[in-house]
């Protein structure tokens, strides 16, 4: 028992001296991307416990000066910082290889909108009519005057006419704004998602106007207000 404690204290002893005779551990180390093979010109190497630095290579590698249990951080440019302790040593050398990772980004929501072709749109701009909410008008109003005048008058019947307005408004501004990105599209006029709201409301389009006119009048009377537009802000 006595003689196995005693060869247990000698491995335990050669362990100490073997750590201790190294002053310092040369880490000899690299850094890879295996997804973008290419060239490390902003490497920078900070031994945290110490207090030292040094640059990487352009080939990503890099030498080092450490004791054990050192903090070593590798810097490179358009990666994430990566961290390791010199946990161990083989003839006062360590090796060590960091494959780099990419730091996650966050992108801005991309909204992919289908562009509706010229034919498309006059089609849906001859749709845009008034929804009927009197169901007394023309003769029948003359033989039914009571009912005529209870629907032009009456609170709720007025309600049911501004909501058919309402309605009819927020068509015409959808259709509009889909006109005006397929004017984008095509190089008529030139603007920004969000200034199309502001120009929609520039150009005041008449309902009347919208639905009945012809393709190259619409295109032109659009652009001649992009430029009014354009030159007043």
């Amino acid at each position: 028992m006595i003689k196995f404690f005693f060869v247990l204290f000698i491995i335990i002893l050669q362990q100490f001296h073997a750590q201790s005779s190294c002053g310092y551990i040369t880490i000899k180390g690299k850094v890879i991307d295996t997804l973008r093979p290419q060239s490390f010109y902003q490497t920078v190497v900070y031994n945290k416990t110490k207090g030292t630095a040094v640059f990487g290579q352009p080939d990503g590698s890099f030498l080092i000066q450490a004791k054990l249990l050192d903090t070593i951080v590798v810097s490179v440019k358009e990666y994430p910082k990566e961290t390791f302790v010199v946990e161990e040593e083989i003839s006062c050398s360590y090796i060590k290889v960091i494959v780099l990772k990419y730091k996650s980004k966050k992108l801005n929501e991309v909204i992919l909108r289908p562009i509706k072709t010229a034919a498309e749109i006059k089609e849906l701009r001859q749709r845009l009519v008034l929804e009927k909410t009197r169901t007394v008008t023309g003769i029948a109003a003359l033989q039914s005057p009571i009912s005529y005048l209870y629907e032009t008058f009456s609170k709720k019947e007025r309600n049911k006419r501004w909501i058919a307005e309402m309605k009819l408004e927020d068509k015409q501004m959808a259709l509009v704004k889909e006109y005006i990105r397929s004017c984008i599209a095509y190089n008529l006029i030139t603007l920004a998602e969000n200034q199309i709201d502001d120009f929609i409301i520039y150009l005041d389009m008449d309902t009347n106007f919208f639905r009945t006119a012809s393709d190259y009048n619409l295109a032109l009377y659009v652009k001649q207000k992009f430029k009014n537009f354009v030159s007043n802000r």
